[in-house]
């Protein structure tokens, strides 16, 4: 439907012409890599993949066009991750749909294009993001680099007793640091731990 919508739109406007289609995420970069077109409209919600990839590897790829992205995640970490990855627009696919051919031009022209409750939704996200951050920075600086070790071994899940090996002290030694990191990161358990570090930034579980 969005390809016919965009489709219709190219035939309808005398400054547009369809470069090309592709229908799966697994077949678009290499389709917009072999047309190069001024713009790129992409849905990120497709069959066979996530679009936001789609963006990230034609960046990757060096595509310099703009990408006009069109979806239903109007999540503001959604609209973040998009820009980071390169996207030129991010507009939802109703409103996106209905305005489709001065989106396409506005980003052509370089112009950034983001439904303004979407850029909401992202300046409030970002301002969650910019508090953990801080948060991160001011826990990190409680924490010694011993007890920061530890806690890496914990998110790899070792037990007391092989962190000990590992670090060569006793596993009741290490009992004493993740006491004192529960305090520091307000929490009663391993698994709270972790999952607190991860959310402020101090290790990542990727």
């Amino acid at each position: 439907m969005i390809r016919g919508v965009v489709r219709l739109a190219c035939d309808a406007a005398p400054d547009l012409e369809l470069a090309g289609e592709a229908e799966l995420a697994s077949t678009a970069v290499s389709a917009v890599l072999e047309a190069s077109p001024d713009v790129t409209v992409l849905d990120i919600d497709l069959p066979d993949g996530d679009g936001l990839a789609v963006v990230r590897d034609l960046r990757e790829a060096g595509y310099v066009g703009s990408i006009l992205v069109l979806t239903d995640r109007h999540d503001g970490g959604s609209v973040l991750e998009a820009m980071r990855l390169g996207a030129t627009g991010y507009l939802g696919k109703a409103e996106g749909l209905r305005r489709i051919t001065p989106a396409i031009r506005r980003v052509a022209a370089g112009e950034r294009v983001v439904d303004p409750r979407l850029e909401q939704a992202a300046v409030l996200e970002l301002g969650r993001f910019a508090s953990k951050a801080r948060e991160g920075s001011e826990v990190r600086a409680t924490l010694t680099t011993r007890e920061q070790e530890i806690l890496q071994l914990m998110a790899g899940g070792l037990t007391m007793q092989q962190i000990g090996r590992r670090l060569a002290i006793s596993p009741r030694t290490v009992e004493t640091h993740v006491a004192k990191l529960y305090r520091k990161l307000a929490v009663r358990t391993r698994v709270q731990a972790v999952a607190r570090a991860a959310s402020i930034g101090l290790i990542d579980l990727r």
